[in-house]
């Protein structure tokens, strides 16, 4: 970092002095242009080198821009600076040109007022509005200069005489001018010295070229010839010092940048190193280990130990890689005590598993005993009339009745297993759907078939109704299919949804007397042997 700073200071060194140099030889030979456009690009060359430079070295955002505008600033100041010197010959022309100068001369000191604003801040950070009002003075201030052929209140010229930047003198307005651009430039330098942390001593240099260029100007601004000898035109003087105070406020840490990795590197102890492509450490810590590209390489895809008690991971970079070292002593020595923790409560919990396993087992045997017994309980009837009719099936010769007495068994077959669905549905919830339903009704109605009756049911679909209805619904049409199972012709089921129930309709032909039925209905009335009955329930989160 020494290095590279001793060299750049002695590439400004040479081109201020070719410029000084150039500017001599102006003035003592024939060539006066030619050395001063050759001075002129020494300067030029000079402040753009130095924006590009802050453009890599500033971190933030903010004061990165601000600086990169102050050199722009610059460049425009030589250039229009050398346009009136050198080719343009109309005195009202060439007098514009050095009202122009005020442009930079204003702007840069509120540019280094707005960055010093800006030094601390978040990268994110933008400047308030209110602080984007001092614009206003700074545009009416050069307005004022621009505007000086109308009025006068800045310069002023003799009368009867050629007005230009040779013959003229000062008025309030120039005062006022001078007096923004030193406010600006004296608040910018305040400001950084307030938010640096750095010892006082490390910030007399930018304190001192800023008294140098205050002096300078008041001096220039007073005619006094030697000045112009010694310091040369207004321009040049301004332009290097403004360019040193804000480098010297860089090299002080006022500005702060992002150089000095070697010496952070070095005075680190994290176990780190920035290599390139090819594995050259570039910089490293006091503490870094020596590692071979090999090692490198392998970083690259996973962590690797060092030791039993280091681990070493890599990153890719811009440029290369970066490597550090994680001391996991503590870590490797709680995963040893892990290990024998688990060793130990693995060996004491085996017999509890185990145990645990076999109550699983027989609270699962337990749970499937309770679910049928309790179906047992509850299709008790149907159970004891399946044997009936499978003992007569085994009986009886007739294949006929066989066949009949086979079909019966299938619907109380259909019957139980559809009553145990939905019973096992409701240990897991209060609620199913319609769907539910007509399914255990669809298979009963194709068992019936098997006994010549004639079956249809429509239940419309999407409707939430609880289990205890659906049970109460299928229960009922067992009981009536029970009843008129020897002579039954045909059965249909309708439902018809309403906002807040659902109406089922069962009708039935048969000679059968059904009426004992009619309590377990809503509505239950009979037609020349054709019975019709109603049930109506609510529907899932409803009253009936």
């Amino acid at each position: 970092m020494i290095k590279q700073n001793r060299k750049a200071s002695i590439l400004v060194a040479l081109t201020v002095f070719c410029a000084v140099l150039f500017r001599v030889l102006g003035k003592t030979t024939p060539y006066h242009m030619l050395f001063g456009i050759m001075r002129t690009m020494a300067y030029i060359g000079l402040y753009i080198g130095w924006g590009i430079s802050v453009s890599k070295r500033v971190i933030q955002e903010q004061v990165r821009h601000y600086l990169v505008s102050v050199s722009g600033l610059m460049v425009f100041w030589f250039v229009i600076r050398s346009i009136k010197y050198f080719f343009i010959a109309d005195t009202g022309t060439a007098r514009q040109l050095w009202y122009w100068y005020y442009l930079p001369m204003l702007f840069i000191p509120l540019f280094s007022a707005f960055l010093a604003i800006s030094l601390g801040e978040p990268g994110n950070f933008r400047l308030s509005k209110k602080t984007l009002l001092l614009y206003i003075p700074t545009v009416l201030c050069l307005l004022l200069v621009l505007t000086n052929d109308l009025h006068q209140l800045v310069f002023t010229f003799p009368a009867g005489e050629e007005w230009s930047d040779k013959n003229y003198g000062y008025t309030f307005g120039y005062y006022i001018v001078i007096g923004w651009e030193i406010v600006c430039a004296l608040a910018a330098f305040v400001i950084m010295l307030f938010k640096c942390r750095l010892s006082q001593r490390k910030k007399n240099l930018p304190f001192l070229l800023l008294t140098c260029s205050i002096v300078y100007a008041f001096i220039y601004a007073s005619g006094a010839e030697w000045i112009h000898l010694i310091g040369g035109d207004i321009t040049a003087a301004q332009c290097l010092m403004f360019t040193g105070i804000l480098e010297s406020c860089i090299q002080c840490g006022l500005i702060q940048t992002n150089t000095g990795y070697k010496s952070l590197f070095e005075a680190g102890s994290i176990g780190a190193q920035i290599v390139d492509t090819d594995y050259r450490t570039r910089y490293a810590s006091s503490n870094a280990p020596e590692l071979t590209a090999d090692m490198m390489r392998a970083a690259e895809r996973n962590a690797i130990m060092l030791d039993n008690n280091t681990l070493l991971r890599s990153s890719k970079i811009n440029g290369g890689h970066v490597l550090w070292q994680e001391d996991v002593a503590d870590i490797t020595a709680l995963l040893e005590r892990l290990e024998e923790n688990r060793k130990t409560i693995a060996e004491s919990n085996y017999l509890e598993q185990e145990n645990y396993k076999t109550k699983v087992k027989i609270n699962t045997v337990r749970e499937k005993n309770r679910l049928y017994d309790r179906l047992q309980a509850q299709t008790a009837h149907q159970i004891e009339l399946l044997d009936r009719l499978l003992a007569q099936y085994e009986a009886e010769a007739d294949p006929e009745i066989r066949r009949s007495l086979l079909a019966k068994a299938a619907v109380i077959g259909a019957y139980i297993k559809r009553r145990g669905n939905l019973m096992f549905i409701g240990e897991r919830s209060d609620v199913t759907d319609t769907a539910e339903l007509s399914a255990c009704l669809d298979e009963s109605f194709a068992n019936l078939e098997l006994m010549g009756a004639e079956c249809a049911v429509d239940i419309p679909e999407k409707n939430s109704i609880y289990i205890r209805d659906a049970i109460r619904v299928y229960d009922f049409f067992e009981a009536v299919t029970e009843a008129a199972m020897d002579d039954i012709r045909f059965v249909w089921l309708k439902a018809r949804s309403l906002a807040d129930a659902v109406i089922f309709y069962l009708q039935a032909e048969s000679k059968t007397e059904l009426s004992a039925l009619s309590g377990l209905a809503d509505t239950c009335t009979c037609e020349e042997g054709v019975w019709r009955f109603s049930l109506r329930i609510g529907k899932a989160g409803e009253k009936a």
